[in-house]
């Protein structure tokens, strides 16, 4: 309940800032309805993740401790005449150690089988990732200091853009990373991360090329078309003089 209080804060905090950053009412709206509400469900999905993770390795390290030294009690009285009640309690202990292997194995199970111990890192990462751009943005810091503008003086308005691109690109990463690289086992990863990240002139992907690039490319391919212009027309004023020659040595 603590972490889930701290981010609660740490979010709540950040939307008084929002109302007095000098921004369009357009682009807080975007802010309200994309970014905080993404803090918010990565906030409640972390949450959750963390109780079945913490519950779930409880369990599974207590009970291996437990059923152990359950089994070692349980055949404590070697005496030939045994007691109503050492049968008794040798009953109970089997089916408690029953039961607690039981759990122990389910708990272990679904670990495995859901990934919980990736997804609770993960969470945990992309959580804070999605706080610190927000606090960045807020202070014109790291990224936001005029990194993509060199030749402008950085404010929230013309930093707007990128944000919202930094926000798009950690959403389009936790989609991939949890349903593909979570779920699939083949190697073909690096092809759907290439198309599902929206490329832009700033941040390329892939097989992207900036503007830059493709004018650099018309450029020589210019220079080329002109180079192979003057050495066939070099060579055209060159096939009279060869073909005269060869007459003449006929």
């Amino acid at each position: 309940m603590t972490l889930f209080c701290k981010k609660k804060n740490s979010q709540l905090g950040f939307y008084p800032i929002l109302q007095e950053i000098d921004l369009s009412p357009v682009q807080k709206r975007i802010l309200e309805e994309r970014y905080l509400s993404l803090i918010t469900e990565t906030n409640r999905r972390t949450y959750r993740i963390s109780i079945l993770y913490n519950v779930s390795h409880t369990i599974v390290t207590v009970g291996s401790i437990i059923v152990p030294a359950l089994l070692s009690i349980q055949y404590t009285d070697t005496s030939s005449i045994v007691s109503t009640d050492t049968r008794a309690t040798n009953y109970e202990i089997y089916w408690a150690t029953w039961v607690i292997s039981l759990l122990v194995t389910i708990c272990n199970g679904l670990l495995t089988l859901f990934k919980i111990d990736k997804k609770y890192l993960y969470l945990h990462t992309n959580l804070e990732h999605l706080i610190s751009e927000g606090w960045q943005y807020a202070e014109l810091s790291g990224r936001y200091s005029g990194f993509y503008t060199p030749k402008m003086k950085p404010t929230h308005h013309n930093q707007f853009i990128f944000f919202c691109h930094t926000i798009e690109k950690i959403r389009m990463r936790q989609v991939e990373d949890e349903y593909n690289r979570l779920h699939e086992t083949n190697h073909h990863t690096s092809d759907i991360k290439n198309n599902i990240i929206p490329p832009t002139p700033q941040n390329p992907q892939g097989n992207q090329k900036t503007a830059k690039q493709l004018l650099e490319e018309a450029a020589l391919e210019k220079e080329e078309e002109g180079i192979d212009g003057s050495s066939s027309g070099s060579t055209d004023e060159q096939k009279p003089t060869r073909q005269v020659s060869v007459s003449i040595n006929v």
